[in-house]
């Protein structure tokens, strides 16, 4: 009997070749996603294996179709469950490796307001910056889209007497752009819960640049960027730099080095021409602006990025189950209390150990030295129980909050180079730096005068040389 006549007369034999078909596609699948992130080596092995598997399950199928069927049933759910876990991890690197950037600029009210987007706008008067070029363009771009008219846009010298005339009801409608924002951050930390959005649109700045090398075998330095509330829900948005932390590794020396950058320090931004706050120059120019100011200031080169929002830590913590922190003092912030010593904290607490710094000794620097010790027992944690479940979880606190440019292909290779140096990792010694704080006016933003961070003397060179001591493999 051929083997056609042997599929006609089978029921089994069908079922038997349809599983088959299916399996092959199911692991050829498998296959593709592993050549996507572990290399072509690891998906010359799975065709190798997928080729061998289906030509001896075939026969099997052809001279015993009963045993076959068994065969191919437990190897479907098999390769259904590998698929299920593929799609997951695929659709987790898709969101994380979205590194385009944007402006969101928003036309707002009081909270407190009976001003809703349904309204008619042609009795409202809506306030911006004179200063700030792009929010009278971009407003009116929003109200054409919405089909709104207002009675009058109207400038105002500054940001702070633009807030006034909104809080005291002058002008109904303010608009906030990236500059907007960074001066609100200055007049009233709690402005945001004082305003409610009305429109709101994104402009596009564009990525950062990535400086690629094989992280397998060349050493690199990658910048770890926190962004502050100012971004809002979406990672992508432009926002303050809340935390800045340069993490240089040596694949083959297997050394590590941290370092803190305060987000206060005084540094050229060169999308604005002008030196300010190293928070300041994520908030106008995103990820690619803070690398530049980080690099002209310190002489080194930054290759990738890796941003997360204060949603995505509180969730990346609650995952884990909480985490142990190393706290350098003893105090309380807002409702939360730590020990000098170990602490464990979970989401919420962990948040408020990362961001508390007013009523630490050195405060910036004080936060800078938390700010490590937490991801150090991030670092720990995650290396006590590496299960796919923990895996998984990790992915989902991450989809939303956390972003990258490291590229997908490279994804394992990091994740197996943070398994090999866990131990490195969790004890890696804290560098902050020394400094003094001055007060001026900012050379960007006319009449704000505000404090900056100052290196001492001598501090730039060491961290230069510190992070080129790892990437030489001197130390």
């Amino acid at each position: 009997m051929n083997y056609k006549e042997f599929l006609a007369s089978s029921k089994i034999a069908k079922i038997t070749l349809s599983l088959l078909i299916a399996d092959i596609l199911a692991a050829l699948y498998i296959t593709a996603q592993a050549a996507r992130y572990m290399g072509a080596v690891a998906g010359m092995v799975g065709i190798v294996i997928t080729v061998i598997s289906a030509g001896l399950i075939w026969l099997c199928h052809y001279r015993k179709p009963k045993a076959a069927a068994v065969i191919e049933i437990l190897l479907s759910i098999l390769l259904i469950a590998g698929v299920l876990v593929i799609m997951r991890i695929s659709s987790v690197a898709g969101e994380i490796s979205k590194t385009t950037e944007y402006e969101t600029v928003q036309i707002v009210a009081l909270k407190d307001s009976d001003i809703d987007k349904d309204d008619d706008f042609s009795s409202y008067v809506m306030g911006y910056t004179n200063s700030d070029d792009s929010a009278y363009e971009k407003s009116s771009d929003i109200l054409v889209e919405n089909d709104k008219k207002v009675k009058e846009s109207r400038p105002y010298e500054s940001t702070d007497v633009l807030y006034e005339e909104l809080t005291s009801s002058h002008i109904e409608l303010m608009v906030l752009t990236s500059n907007t924002r960074s001066d609100m951050s200055i007049i009233d930390e709690e402005y945001e819960d004082k305003i409610k959005v009305i429109f709101e649109k994104k402009y596009e700045i564009g990525q950062a640049e990535m400086k690629a090398v094989d992280i397998t075998k060349e050493p690199f330095t990658i910048y770890l960027c926190g962004a502050d509330l100012s971004s809002g829900q979406d990672i992508n948005s432009t926002g303050r730099g809340d935390v800045n932390i340069l993490l240089t590794v040596n694949p083959k020396t297997e050394k590590v080095n941290m370092q803190v950058i305060p987000r206060d320090t005084f540094v050229y931004i060169p999308c604005r021409g002008g030196s300010s706050k190293l928070s300041y120059s994520g908030w106008w120019g995103g990820v690619q602006s803070s690398i530049d100011s980080i690099e002209d200031k310190f002489g080194i080169d930054i290759n990738y990025y890796a941003k997360i929002n204060f949603n995505g830590l509180v969730d990346l913590v609650d995952a884990l189950g909480g985490v142990t922190v190393y706290s350098h003092y003893t105090y309380s912030y807002q409702g939360y209390s730590f020990v000098e010593g170990y602490n464990e904290v979970d989401g919420k607490k962990a948040l408020r150990f990362a961001r508390a710094r007013k009523m630490l000794p050195q405060n910036e620097l004080s936060r800078g030295q938390h700010q490590m010790e937490l991801i150090k027992g991030i670092f720990k944690k995650f290396a006590e129980n590496p299960t796919y479940e923990n895996s998984m979880a990790v992915l989902d606190a991450l989809e939303n909050n956390f972003v990258t440019n490291l590229p997908e292909e490279d994804y394992y290779d990091a994740f197996k180079l943070v398994v090999k140096l866990l131990p490195e990792l969790e004890n890696m010694e804290n560098h902050s730096i020394e400094g003094t704080y001055q007060w001026h006016y900012d050379e960007i933003r006319d009449g704000y005068y505000q404090y900056y961070y100052y290196p001492a003397e001598g501090e730039v060179e060491r961290v230069r040389e510190s992070i080129n001591a790892i990437l030489d493999g001197k130390q």
